[in-house]
């Protein structure tokens, strides 16, 4: 009895303890920091992450509108590969994108491809091709970058003007294409016809990140936040359904009268959901990463302050076909890049398994593209060389911010001396 009576009383004193503390202020208004009641919070929604986890295992959560949280938004592999139908809403949007690197005799090798299907047969689509071992090639740019609206999208199917992304076997294989003129970065207003052929072949399981994070990261960003009535609405009607895999890209392409063939290591994948609105996201630092050892990383940062500000995401693919979520990641958004320029040369720690591991990050080419009819993201699309725990490697850094600056005018006159310019400030 008298323990109980301590126990009680040692409650009552840190109940009103809590009170009286105040909240701590966002770091610059923006990125949360854990408040007077995480721990609590973070006990309340750990319990509710994994009471829908399992109580809705084997289930599909498309049915009844709960997609997240560590349930399924579509049960069946095959209709989550496939493309989704478009909602009805004017910012519905369905998207796919690979990206492809190696080290070839010491120098790199990218390729891009991406696609984000938008009503009315509209898409944001881009293709890169890098080759730093190829003299006076360097970056070649897909025609309209930085802008990427392209029309003549077919239903059901990914790309327009040229691009092309095909499934053949779910969770399998895919064709990529692409057929048109790209611009070369280190001479804008210079053309190359390019034909790409290539076929994506998985080497890994899919990574859903609806129920494959690792489930301390999802409850940790969530419990930081200020929750309201309001704020777990937005939770759910931002939700975003998004997969990634690791495969092998075997392409054979040709950059005017010139040949070349490769197979790379690759990396693919697949968001969908009732609508995309860049608005919401402030920043993201994401990394993809193909070590020489044969391990495959996708690791990175989210702020999107209506849901998660510090959200920290990502997994690894090791050699012998064991992957595992990433725990956590020490990459502060606000200490790079805040004020608009990424960084170029910089280096952060994440864990996977039982394994920490230091990332080493030095940019080679980096390049400028813009998404959404209105330009509300500014991706900064940068081709990297990478040190993982002293492991070489090649892959791509991508860095999004929130732009509000609108879309200018040149862009649709196709300005060559607009993008000289655009390259100048990169």
């Amino acid at each position: 009895m008298t323990a109980l009576l301590i126990l009680f009383t040692l409650f009552i004193i840190l109940l009103t303890y809590a009170f009286k503390l105040k909240d701590r202020k966002p770091i610059f208004g923006i990125y949360a920091v854990p408040g007077k009641w995480y721990y609590l919070k973070y006990v309340v929604f750990g319990a509710l992450y994994y009471y829908r986890k399992y109580s809705s295992k084997n289930s599909a959560a498309g049915n009844d509108g709960r997609a997240g949280q560590g349930v399924k938004a579509i049960a069946d592999p095959a209709d989550m590969e496939r493309a989704q139908p478009l909602s009805d809403h004017a910012k519905a949007f369905d998207a796919i994108f690979f990206i492809s690197s190696k080290s070839e005799n010491g120098k790199g090798v990218y390729i891009i491809s991406g696609c984000e299907q938008r009503p009315m047969g509209m898409c944001n689509g881009l293709f890169y091709i890098g080759c730093s071992q190829l003299p006076g090639k360097g970056l070649l740019c897909s025609k309209k970058i930085p802008d990427t609206v392209l029309f003549g999208a077919e239903i059901g199917e990914f790309g327009a003007e040229g691009i092309k992304m095909t499934p053949v076997e779910p969770m399998k294989k895919w064709n990529i294409s692409y057929k048109g003129q790209m611009w070369y970065q280190n001479n804008p207003s210079k053309f190359v016809d390019v034909d790409f052929t290539g076929e994506w072949t998985a080497t890994t399981k899919y990574f859903d990140f609806d129920t494959d994070l690792y489930p301390a990261t999802v409850i940790r960003s969530i419990a930081k936040e200020k929750w309201s009535r309001e704020y777990f609405e937005l939770l759910k009607t931002a939700h975003q359904s998004h997969y990634e895999q690791f495969g092998n890209l075997k392409c054979k392409f040709k950059i005017g009268e010139e040949s070349f063939e490769y197979t790379l290591p690759s990396f693919r994948d697949h968001s969908f959901g009732h609508k995309r609105d860049w608005t919401l996201m402030y920043r993201y630092a994401f990394h993809h990463i193909f070590l020489e050892d044969g391990t495959s990383i996708s690791v990175g940062v989210i702020c999107q302050p209506s849901t998660a500000s510090v959200f920290e995401a990502g997994w690894i693919a090791l050699p012998n076909k064991e992957s595992y979520p990433v725990k956590w990641v020490d990459l502060k958004l606000y200490q790079h890049g805040e004020g608009g320029q990424a960084p170029k040369d910089y280096a952060f720690q994440f864990k996977a398994g039982d394994e920490e591991y230091t990332v080493q990050v030095l940019v080679e080419y980096e390049s400028i593209h813009y998404v959404s009819d209105e330009w509300d993201a500014r991706m900064v699309e940068r081709f990297c060389k990478f040190t993982v725990n002293n492991i070489p490697g090649r892959g791509v850094s991508e860095f999004h911010y929130r732009h509000t600056d609108g879309r200018p005018e040149s862009v649709a006159k196709n300005d060559p001396e607009w993008y000289r310019k655009m390259c100048h400030k990169i």
